[in-house]
């Protein structure tokens, strides 16, 4: 008897080290990068990604967005994300590797407004009075990898894609070639007329993750196996089961070494069909149709099946019962995740009356 197999799917301080030359074109070899995260410069490249940016949103397309596994985060908290997003500036005639986004499976899109040092966090591009801007003409490089933002401590996989070079305020490039533009100390671009003080703007939160879960049940399936023919013979059914439930509906379904993969319904059910090798002799295979329901932490249902093979008929009847100590809470149930309210000071704005929009906290 073969079984199921069930498959379901901060501060840091940071010494920065001089290249070797500071004024060189776009290195691609990495020979003159200086890596504010980890130096994954080793890693192989096995994706690819294109950039643009439409309006307010920056779109980096990558190959390897739904094929990288995600895992949990010990920062994040979660299991929502598969990839550290990268940029590569170059500034006061350096060029700087840091991340500045996680990316969640399968994204595509985030905030244009994400490309600033409040999201790289750390100097030279965010440090007391310090946030670094991007400007118009400069030339940025882009690059996603597994999950290295700040460490590699929760690293996924050790891999990257290419770097894919965007002209600021112009789009995707292959010349690295540009005059950096002026800088006022707190890293804002200077674009002409006499310098101005910076204005606070809004950044759109990212939406909150939603947390899929497994659910583990585990019991026994009894039941009998009679053979009659040629052989007339009866056979005790005893086996453990393992059912596996997701917050997504999906169910895998195990039973000493055969298994099988379903949905679960909106009224809780689900079915599916293993094989039952008859004396473990490949000589007799019974298919075994099983059809369950899921009710909160208790999981149930029956299995049958009958064939004839080699003179004899088999038949075979169980019933199964297991438990877990959590229950789906299904996607497809959940309400609507909030959006994010973006949050900054209006301009304008008395601060009697920001305090009464805002309150204390904000």
């Amino acid at each position: 008897m073969k079984k199921f197999l069930f498959v379901l799917a901060t501060g840091l301080l940071l010494c920065l080290t001089l290249p070797k030359s500071a004024y060189a074109g776009f290195p691609n070899d990495f020979s003159d990068v200086t890596w504010i995260d980890p130096d994954i410069s080793g890693w192989a490249q096995t994706s690819r990604i294109t950039v643009d940016v439409r309006g307010s949103r920056l779109s980096v397309n990558d190959t390897k967005r739904t094929v990288w596994p995600a895992r949990f985060h010990t920062t994040l908290n979660n299991n929502c994300c598969n990839r550290s997003l990268w940029m590569f500036i170059k500034f006061k005639g350096r060029w700087y590797a840091t991340t500045f986004e996680y990316m969640r499976f399968g994204q595509i899109d985030k905030n244009v407004e994400a490309v600033r040092g409040r999201q790289m966090k750390r100097m030279p591009f965010s440090g007391p009075g310090v946030e670094w801007h991007p400007a118009e003409g400069e030339v940025y490089g882009f690059m996603t990898s597994g999950m290295a933002r700040f460490n590699l401590d929760n690293v996924n996989v050790r891999e990257r894609s290419n770097v894919a070079l965007y002209r600021w305020g112009v789009g995707p490039t292959d010349n690295a070639n540009f005059e950096e533009v002026p800088r006022r100390p707190n890293g804002h671009p200077i674009t002409g007329g006499e310098p101005v003080e910076p204005v606070e703007e809004c950044v759109e939160p990212e939406p909150p993750a939603e947390v899929i879960n497994t659910h583990v049940y585990r019991g026994e399936a009894i039941g009998q196996l009679v053979v009659t023919g040629s052989t007339n013979q009866t056979a005790e059914f005893r086996e453990n089961v393992t059912i596996e439930v997701s917050d997504t509906r999906s169910v895998a379904f195990r039973v000493d070494d055969e298994f099988f993969i379903s949905q679960v319904g909106q009224n809780g059910n689900f079915s599916g069909r293993f094989t039952f090798d008859i004396g473990n002799a490949g000589i007799c295979i019974v298919d075994i149709d099983v059809i369950g329901n899921v009710s909160g932490k208790t999981a149930s249902g029956s299995a049958s099946g009958n064939d004839s093979c080699a003179g004899n008929t088999a038949s075979f009847t169980a019933t199964f019962s297991a438990s877990s100590t959590t229950a789906p809470s299904y996607l497809d149930l959940r309400p609507p995740l909030p959006t994010p309210r973006s949050v900054c000071n209006p301009p304008n704005v008395s601060p009697a009356i920001n305090l009464l929009l805002f309150g204390d906290n904000e």
